[in-house]
């Protein structure tokens, strides 16, 4: 890996942002702390009575079981260097930087979950997919989380109401393309048709560019980056 990649990827591991958008585990407490919209007013008490056991289990444990195995994190990199390129000091560790490329890395890994139950893949970073090792009620389940626990973590790191809607705005146009890439991708595997380079590239940038894009566009409209 390129050493300015490194540099970043330090930076990024030691902001323990993924952990501040999406804990590890929680107690009884933390649950609250982390997830105040979990209960409605009425069966607010029932926090204190929640299987926290399972939500360590079942969701979060196999959450961060794929995330730990690594994955190069070049999308927060870029995020990160993106970022400094427009006066910002990446060793400052601003929160909304560095919750977007949080984001990026998380709703990244949910992707993953998702793509390997589909293609009927059997490893992922050395090791069995998480469907193979929790099944795919657990990982389907802990994927589609890793989709929604960022945005709804954002008014904690984006105070702006604003900023909110519009990087709302922009992830959910981008999750929209990012399905639409994915379809073409499964459809072509099940032989619906031979695509042309032209269609090919269209799924590249549908899929595949998503992700990044996305850590961009939050960059730019954080930062007020007009588009030329």
């Amino acid at each position: 890996m390129p050493e300015f990649l490194n540099y970043y990827g330090k930076l990024f591991e030691q902001s323990k942002v993924m952990e501040r958008i999406m804990p590890r585990s929680v107690t009884h407490k933390e649950l609250k702390d982390h997830f105040p919209y979990l209960f409605t007013e009425y069966n607010h008490k029932q926090f204190s009575t929640a299987d926290v056991v399972g939500i360590n289990k079942g969701l979060l444990e196999p959450i961060y079981d794929l995330i730990d195995r690594g994955g190069k994190r070049w999308r927060p990199c870029l995020g990160l260097a993106f970022a400094e390129c427009f006066g910002r000091d990446a060793t400052k560790l601003d929160d909304d930087i560095y919750y977007t490329c949080g984001l990026t890395e998380i709703v990244h890994n949910g992707s993953l979950m998702a793509d390997d139950v589909e293609d009927k893949s059997l490893m992922r970073r050395g090791q069995p997919c998480t469907y193979i090792k929790y099944g795919i009620d657990y990982a389907i389940n802990s994927g589609t989380m890793m989709y929604y626990i960022p945005i709804a973590k954002m008014p904690n790191f984006i105070p702006q109401p604003a900023l909110q809607l519009e990087l709302g705005r922009i992830y959910h146009e981008e999750m929209v393309n990012l399905h639409f890439g994915q379809n073409w991708d499964i459809s072509w595997h099940h032989g619906t048709l031979v695509p042309t380079e032209d269609q090919y590239i269209q799924m590249v940038i549908n899929k595949t560019s998503v992700l990044p894009r996305i850590c961009m566009r939050f960059i730019g409209a954080i930062m007020d980056l007009k588009p030329q």
